[in-house]
C-alpha cells in the first residue's frame, strides 16, 4: 500500500514539477522577448537622435554658408560659401528622402528662425516592449536638441560679430572645425549602422562631403593668413 501509494504521489510531483517547469521556462522566454523588443526600441531611438544630430550639422553649415554670402567680400570666401550650402543642402535632401523610406519622421531645424521638431518616429506603433525602449531612450531629447541649438546659434554670432577680414578667418575657423568633428560623428556612424547598406552608403557619401570640406577650407584657411 505504502508503495502504491508513494508512486502516486511520485507521479503526481513529477507532473508539478514539469509543469513548474514548463512555466518558468515560458516566463523565462517572455522575459527575453521583452528585453529583446526594449533594445528594438532603444536601437529606433538611437538611430533618430543620430539623424537629428545630423540635420542640425547640415543645418549649421547651411546658415554659416547664407552668412558668409552676405557677409564675406572675399571672392574665394564666397565660394567656398556657396559651395558649402549646396552640399549641406543636397546631403540634407538625401537624408529625408533616406528618413522617409524608413517611415522615419526626423527634426525640423532653421537656424535662422524658431526650431521645431516634425515627430516622434516610432510614436504609438509597435509592441509595448519596443514603445518602453524607445520612449526610456528619448526621454528628455528635446531638452537635448534645444540646448544643441542653442550652442550652434551661439556659435553663429560669434562668428557674426566679426567684420571684413577677421569675418572671413572666423568663418573658415569655423566651419573647419565642424567639419573635422562631422567628419569624426560620420566615422562613428558608420562603425554603428554597418549593418544596413543603404544608411551606410549615405554616411560614406557625407564622409567623402566632409573630407573635401576640410581639405578646401584649410586651403583658404592659408590663404587668408
Amino acid at each position: 500500500m505504502a508503495g502504491i501509494l508513494g508512486r502516486g504521489i511520485g507521479a503526481v510531483g513529477l507532473t508539478a514539477a514539469l509543469m513548474m517547469g514548463l512555466l518558468v521556462g515560458c516566463a523565462a522566454h517572455a522575459d527575453d522577448s521583452r528585453k529583446q523588443e526594449r533594445r528594438i526600441g532603444e536601437a529606433a531611438a538611437d538611430r533618430e537622435l543620430y539623424v537629428g544630430q545630423l540635420v542640425l550639422f547640415d543645418a549649421k553649415q547651411i546658415a554659416l554658408g547664407e552668412m558668409a554670402l552676405q557677409r564675406s567680400q572675399n571672392p574665394q570666401v564666397r565660394r567656398f560659401a556657396r559651395q558649402l550650402v549646396a552640399d549641406h543642402r543636397k546631403h540634407l535632401n538625401d537624408l529625408r528622402t533616406w528618413a522617409d523610406t524608413q517611415s522615419l519622421e526626423i527634426a525640423a531645424i532653421d537656424l535662422a528662425g524658431p526650431a521645431g521638431e516634425e515627430g516622434e518616429g516610432v510614436g504609438g506603433s509597435g509592441s509595448a516592449g519596443i514603445q518602453e525602449g524607445y520612449e526610456e531612450r528619448m526621454e528628455g531629447a528635446d531638452q537635448r536638441l534645444d540646448e544643441a541649438i542653442g550652442d550652434a546659434q551661439e556659435d553663429l554670432n560669434e562668428v557674426r560679430e566679426k567684420e571684413g577680414k577677421e569675418f572671413d578667418k572666423a568663418f573658415i575657423s569655423r566651419v573647419v572645425e565642424d567639419q573635422e568633428k562631422g567628419l569624426d560623428f560620420v566615422g562613428d556612424g558608420m562603425d554603428t549602422y554597418r549593418a544596413d547598406a543603404a544608411f551606410g552608403l549615405l554616411l560614406n557619401r557625407t564622409s567623402n562631403v566632409i573630407d573635401r570640406q576640410v581639405g578646401r577650407g584649410k586651403s583658404l584657411e592659408r590663404a587668408l593668413d
